[in-house]
């Protein structure tokens, strides 16, 4: 009997078939997770516990009727409970959990440290690094480790050694970046630039720290060509100042500052020179 070998091709075909497989899997368990813990919390805001019977008995709370239905311990179902209420106060957490982001390991460290202030920062940094690390990471926030902000004029005129990552968090190499730093506990401002767009000056004094030439802070992608605009216009440091202080959007990322030092993180792993 002769054994047909699937070709190469479709071996891999198959491969990539059950990676993308599994991605959905996990994505999928975090999606369960999350909605269990919303309807644990529904059940808990309603009282529901107080409908139900079992038998003959009535609980009186939620993780002791769990523990009469479903055998789980009260433990358990305080610290689900304690989790899913603590969702309340971190909207943009619990969104990327129920989309399938966030593990609920993730999501269990980033709540006790997370505020209307550092929720974002805290969650872009989640989404690309493992679940030991955010543990490890928020470990360190509780013990006193911060990541401050200050406003985008400030720091692109300031002159200290501490460390500025002009961020977008739609970008890859930007939470790459992003994550580097917070992995390495290092104390840095971050500056939503598309936020909080830089004027003419502060452009200029990015151009005077990064030993790139001038051209090289602007990104020439589709949104630069819509616009009708040449490369060529736009080589001097004030071209590219006037024009990035009217176009943001066009400005490369993610730039990374220190001192009087600064450079173009990409790939981010270049921002480990300024360390």
């Amino acid at each position: 009997m002769t054994v047909t070998h699937p070709s190469p091709a479709a071996m891999a075909e198959a491969n990539e078939g059950t990676a993308t497989a599994l991605v959905e899997s996990y994505q999928a368990l975090s999606r369960q997770v999350c909605r269990h813990l919303l309807r644990l919390r529904e059940f808990d805001l309603h009282r529901g516990y107080r409908q139900q019977l079992k038998r003959g008995k009535r609980a009186g709370n939620t993780a002791e009727w769990l523990q009469l239905v479903c055998g789980v311990e009260r433990a358990a179902t305080e610290e689900n409970l304690r989790v899913a209420y603590s969702l309340l106060k971190a909207p943009a957490i619990e969104s990327a959990f129920c989309r399938g982001q966030l593990s609920y390991r993730k999501v269990r460290a980033l709540l006790p440290v997370a505020d209307a202030v550092s929720e974002r920062d805290l969650m872009d940094f989640a989404l690309v690094m493992t679940d030991v690390q955010v543990e490890e990471y928020c470990r360190r926030v509780r013990r006193g480790y911060t990541c401050g902000s200050r406003s985008s004029k400030e720091i692109a005129l300031a002159s200290d050694n501490r460390i500025t990552l002009f961020h977008n968090p739609a970008c890859s190499n930007c939470r790459g970046a992003h994550a580097i730093l917070r992995e390495r506990g290092v104390e840095f401002d971050t500056v939503e630039y598309l936020r909080e767009p830089l004027t003419k000056e502060g452009v200029k004094r990015i151009l005077e720290r990064i030993a790139d030439s001038p051209a090289e802070l602007v990104r020439k992608d589709a949104h630069f060509r819509a616009l009708g605009l040449a490369a060529a216009d736009y080589t001097s440091a004030d071209a590219v100042a006037e024009l990035l202080a009217e176009h943001p959007r066009l400005m490369q990322r993610p730039v990374v500052l220190r001192g009087e030092t600064g450079l173009i993180a990409r790939p981010p792993e270049k921002v480990e020179t300024l360390l």
